[in-house]
């Protein structure tokens, strides 16, 4: 079977190019290998607790997560909240260093278009960067074996299963549960709720 034939067309967006950058300067062989906290002290973004005595800004009641650029180059600082699961964490670093490596703002006095739009990208790169498209074709080849479920995909990873579907919908346009081979031609599941 030649993976080739039935992997989808895709393109890279801007987004996925920045990810890819950012990418190149890491040695990652599998994806449970990238690793946010290294990816930021790479980078000179520093990761504090959001906590009063940390923080000077009034934070909105219900942020887990906000960051803050430098005055130079892609450097900052994030804040989380404690008490966070590390997938949790780990994909709110990924949307935060973005913000930072892509925005050089706070959000914090921006009006709401321009906060959907920033938070819109900042995700959409955070998808490329946690899940590679060099390391969603070892999900292709695995389908070739037996059903691949997105639960599997999240596990792979190490994000969550909304978050891995988000992933996919980037490449095929809509949602996708999972992959399966039937008569060679790799297919794609959606599951009726």
């Amino acid at each position: 079977m030649h993976l080739e034939n039935f992997l989808p067309k895709t393109f890279h967006d801007y987004w996925e190019e920045r990810a890819e950058k950012v990418l190149s300067h890491f040695h990652y062989r599998y994806p449970d290998e990238i690793d946010m906290y290294e990816i930021c002290w790479r980078y000179g973004i520093r990761i504090m607790p959001l906590d009063k005595p940390f923080l000077d800004e009034e934070v909105p009641e219900g942020i887990k997560a906000c960051s803050f650029p430098g005055k130079k180059g892609r450097r900052g600082v994030i804040y989380l909240r404690s008490g966070l699961d590390a997938i949790e964490k780990k994909l709110l670093l990924a949307e935060e260093f973005c913000h930072i490596y892509a925005h050089y703002i706070s959000q914090l006095n921006m009006d709401r278009s321009f906060i959907a739009k920033t938070e819109n990208q900042a995700k959409r790169m955070s998808a490329y960067l946690l899940m590679p498209a060099r390391f969603l074709k070892d999900v292709y080849v695995a389908a070739a074996e037996q059903a691949v479920l997105i639960s599997d995909i999240a596990d792979y990873f190490v994000v969550t299963e909304e978050f891995a579907q988000y992933r996919l919908e980037l490449i095929f346009n809509r949602r996708v549960d999972g992959f399966v081979t039937i008569k060679n031609k790799l297919g794609s599941i959606e599951w009726f709720e």
